[in-house]
């Protein structure tokens, strides 16, 4: 069930000022030809406005416990950014330091929940993505992660509370269920199976299979984000190597 928060802003928050002066730094050292200062910095977070974010694949976490994820995920060096910085930050994540380095992006917290993209971090883990919510909400208390690739027709959406998986659908070529339906999951009706469980043999099967839906009753729906949804914070860059520097991932920060 979705957590309300208690402040509602119409833009997210502007960073602290050791914080704004660490992204000062790396946005002079990606693009050293482009004046950037402090009051420029700041107007881009102001000007931020919450609006639908990508749904392809994320992490969710309770925005009061979202700082333990950073240790958990392995996370160093972050740094504040805007939405529209992180988003493009995910486009360009990998680097070789001499070993893989990636960057991962945390949002700002939306009616009470951070959202995590971390492109290819989360590609590699799609094959045991239980594992990755159980270690995540032995921390945080909830998590969720949601991924679906409509070219191959694959979905998988799970919810975890305290380090134990309460929920899960996975869906390649036939769907698969793990645990019981949450209390918000519309069930099939009494002797009408669900057309992709036409024996009845999924007793613990919902008519929620899409992540949008998954995500709307779990946490929040990143497609469905728009200036009402209230919105606290901002968002950050993290790497998944300690030291090894924003830069060198290619293209130039964009504000």
């Amino acid at each position: 069930m979705t957590t309300a928060t208690t402040a509602t802003t119409a833009t997210t928050a502007v960073p602290a000022p050791e914080a704004l002066a660490a992204l000062l730094d790396v946005l002079r050292a990606g693009a050293p030809e482009h004046a950037v200062d402090a009051r420029a910095v700041r107007r881009a977070f102001e000007a931020e406005r919450p609006g639908p974010l990508p749904d392809h694949w994320w992490l969710a976490v309770p925005g009061g416990t979202y700082e333990a994820a950073f240790t958990v995920l392995g996370l160093h060096d972050r740094v504040p950014v805007t939405v529209r910085y992180g988003l493009a930050a995910q486009e360009d994540d990998e680097k070789s330091a001499p070993g893989p380095v990636h960057r991962v992006f945390v949002t700002p917290e939306y009616a009470g929940w951070r959202l995590i993209y971390a492109e290819s971090p989360l590609r590699e883990t799609t094959w045991w993505p239980h594992e990755v919510v159980e270690r995540l909400s032995a921390a945080c208390g909830r998590a969720q992660v949601f991924f679906q690739d409509p070219f191959a027709d694959s979905v998988i959406w799970a919810a975890a509370e305290h380090g134990t998986l309460v929920r899960g659908y996975w869906r390649h070529d036939a769907p698969e269920w793990t645990g019981e339906p949450l209390p918000w999951e519309p069930l099939p009706t009494a002797g009408e199976p669900d057309e992709d469980d036409p024996d009845g043999t999924e007793p613990n099967a919902s008519l929620v299979e899409s992540i949008g839906a998954a995500a709307a009753g779990l946490s929040v729906n990143p497609a469905a984000i728009s200036a009402d949804t209230p919105v606290r914070g901002h968002g950050w860059l993290a790497l998944t190597a300690p030291g090894a520097g924003h830069d060198g991932f290619g293209g130039a920060p964009v504000l």
